[in-house]
């Protein structure tokens, strides 16, 4: 008998599930799950439970960029920090692609072909790709969002589309 249940049992006031007597009512039927827990604690149930959880939650995922920079792969990660910080890797590469294309471009006509250039470009089309497909997106969420502006708001929703359209006119 556990802790829990000798107090229990001293007490009398509650019922507990192994006992014989079915016509006592529990005084606090939320009874059974701390009873549960309290000797998941006392060590009774540990037997069945693993004694730490351990889950990766999206494995092979990863949230943000999470690049690990340090004097083992780095004679300045300070630097490369201050410099991620001001460009991301992704638009450092976008303008490497970039300026690659136009030297290819460049090229006279009759420069033999190579598949690692193709490939490159082909890499930069399928980039402007979905770069154009996030920008279809946010348009889409921006007229939802004053849609909801005009029903909920039409007064602040008159006030950005006039000022909208006075920077849209000087462009």
């Amino acid at each position: 008998m556990t802790l829990v249940q000798n107090h229990v049992n001293k007490e009398r006031r509650f019922h507990l599930p192994d006992q014989k007597d079915s016509s006592s009512i529990p005084a606090w039927p939320f009874w059974a799950p701390w009873q549960v827990m309290a000797e998941m604690l006392a060590g009774r149930l540990g037997a069945s439970a693993p004694g730490t959880l351990e889950q990766s939650i999206l494995p092979g995922w990863m949230f943000g960029s999470v690049i690990n920079v340090t004097e083992r792969n780095s004679s300045a990660p300070d630097t490369e920090r201050d410099i991620v910080t001001a460009h991301s890797y992704g638009q450092q590469l976008g303008w490497v692609i970039d300026a690659l294309a136009a030297l290819i471009a460049e090229r006279t006509e009759g420069a033999p072909r190579s598949e690692e250039l193709d490939k490159l470009l082909e890499l930069q089309r399928k980039i402007r790709a979905i770069k154009t497909k996030a920008a279809e997106h946010r348009m889409e969420r921006i007229r939802s969002d004053l849609a909801l502006l005009k029903a909920e708001k039409p007064e602040e929703y008159r006030q950005l589309v006039a000022a909208l359209g006075q920077d849209l006119r000087r462009d």
